[in-house]
C-alpha cells in the first residue's frame, strides 16, 4: 500500500484482522508492517509502538461492538431491551478477537485513552435504558457496571467451557433475573 494511502485506521484495520484471527499477542510491529506493505520504522508515523498498536486495535473492537449493538432495532424498551442487548452482545464477541485477549487486553491497555473512551461508548449504550429504570440516578451508574461485568463474566465462562444450548437459555434466565433488581 502507497504511503499517502495509510492511515492510523487503516494499519488498525488491519490488526484487527490479524488479532481476529491469530489472537491480539500475535499483531507484532514487523508483522503488521509487513501486512500493509511498509517498513517497520515507516509505522513509527502513525503509531507509537507496540503498545499503542494493541490497544488501539482493542479499542477499534470494542467500538465495533458499539456500533454493531447500537444498530439494533431494540424491542421496546426497558428491560426486554436490555435482555436483547445482553444477547447480542455475547453473539457479537463470538467473532473476532478471542475473548481471552479481549479482557487481558482491558487489563494491560485499560489506561489508554482510546480505551477508555471505547469503553465509555460501550457503556453509555446500556446507561440510558438502566436509567429508565431505576429511581435512583447514583444506582443506575452501579445497575450499569454491574449489568455490564455480568456479561463479561459470562464471556469468561463461555471461553473456558463449550456454551451449549441449555447454558445460553441459563444465561438468558439470569440476565432477567439480574434485570428484575433494577427499580
Amino acid at each position: 500500500m502507497k504511503r499517502g494511502q495509510l492511515s492510523r485506521e487503516i494499519i488498525l484495520e488491519q490488526a484487527l484482522k490479524i488479532a481476529s484471527k491469530s489472537g491480539l499477542n500475535k499483531v507484532t510491529y514487523n508483522g503488521l508492517a509487513r501486512e500493509v506493505g511498509i517498513q517497520p520504522q515507516s509505522m513509527y508515523r502513525y503509531l507509537n509502538n507496540l503498545a499503542d498498536v494493541r490497544g488501539g486495535t482493542l479499542a477499534l473492537y470494542i467500538e465495533k461492538l458499539t456500533t454493531a449493538l447500537s444498530q439494533l432495532e431494540l424491542p421496546h424498551s426497558g428491560k426486554e431491551a436490555l435482555h436483547q442487548l445482553s444477547v447480542d452482545f455475547i453473539q457479537f464477541t463470538q467473532s473476532g478477537i478471542p475473548f481471552s485477549d479481549m479482557v487481558s487486553g482491558i487489563a494491560t491497555y485499560g489506561q489508554d485513552s482510546h480505551v477508555q473512551d471505547a469503553l465509555a461508548g460501550l457503556r453509555s449504550l446500556f446507561t440510558p435504558i438502566i436509567q429508565s429504570l431505576t429511581s435512583d440516578p447514583q444506582q443506575a451508574a452501579a445497575n450499569a457496571e454491574l449489568l455490564i461485568e455480568f456479561i463479561i463474566g459470562h464471556l469468561g465462562l463461555m471461553s473456558v467451557r463449550r456454551n451449549t444450548e441449555q447454558q445460553q437459555r441459563q444465561f438468558e434466565a439470569n440476565i432477567d433475573r439480574l434485570l428484575s433488581l433494577f427499580n
